[in-house]
């Protein structure tokens, strides 16, 4: 009987010790679902500059001597009081460039937004709205989808941009809306990633193989992950 408190205290210790790590795991867990998003920011930014670069629209841009950057150059300008109007010039032919730059990368990601992110008008009958009332407490999801379960919701967000390769992250704001509080935003996550699962057991949408928490509606070979045969 004796020993009993010391195996209660070496217990306790250890239950202390595992919650400590619970809680650095978390937060390491957050760390890096943070530099997956901020990596998959500056991708998208690249392949934004490229497409900009190699637009047929840049052709017009003013072609700018090597010499002519030269003669505008801080240390040639400071070798006059007055700088000429050559390099005044200049220095206006280069701030238009930039400004040029600036609206090809406009139109770009307004096409790309058309192209890909727009919403597009299906039919969604098919797909049945939940029977009975939703658990308590439950965090709700935006007007639009409060009638279906979040598999059904995530298969209509996806039906209305079948082109699109959806994030786990991004889905759960297009759910729920951006003023979820950080517990409400680990609670919802979870449930959307089981569903996600889910779904592509059922193969009603498709895993993406080189992406992380990435999801799209159609097969796409060598892409996303195995056709499934529907029944």
């Amino acid at each position: 009987m004796s020993d009993y408190p010391q195996i209660v205290r070496f217990l306790e210790a250890e239950r202390e010790r595992y919650i400590l790590e619970t809680a650095d795991l978390e937060r390491r867990i957050v760390f890096i679902r943070e530099q997956i998003n901020s990596l998959d920011t500056l991708i998208s930014g690249y392949h934004r500059e490229k497409q900009s670069l190699s637009s047929p629209s840049l052709s017009h841009f003013p072609q700018v001597s090597t010499q002519a950057f030269l003669e505008a150059s801080p240390a040639n300008l400071n070798r006059d009081t007055k700088p000429s109007s050559s390099r005044l010039d200049i220095n206006a032919e280069r701030e238009n460039f930039k400004h040029e730059i600036d609206d090809v990368d406009d139109v770009d990601s307004t096409a790309d937004e058309s192209s890909d992110d727009e919403e597009e008008d299906v039919d969604i009958s098919d797909i049945p709205r939940i029977a009975g009332a939703r658990k308590p407490g439950s965090v709700m999801m935006l007007k639009q989808y409060h009638d279906y379960s979040i598999l059904n919701a995530i298969l209509i967000l996806m039906r209305r941009r079948p082109r699109l390769h959806f994030h786990i992250d991004a889905i759960v704001r297009d759910l729920y809306g951006h003023k979820l509080t950080a517990e409400q935003t680990k609670s919802v996550k979870l449930s959307v990633g089981k569903m996600l699962s889910l779904g592509v057991q059922r193969g009603l949408w498709y895993r993406v193989l080189r992406g992380i928490g990435v999801y799209t509606l159609n097969h796409e070979k060598g892409v996303t992950s195995k056709l499934v045969r529907r029944k």
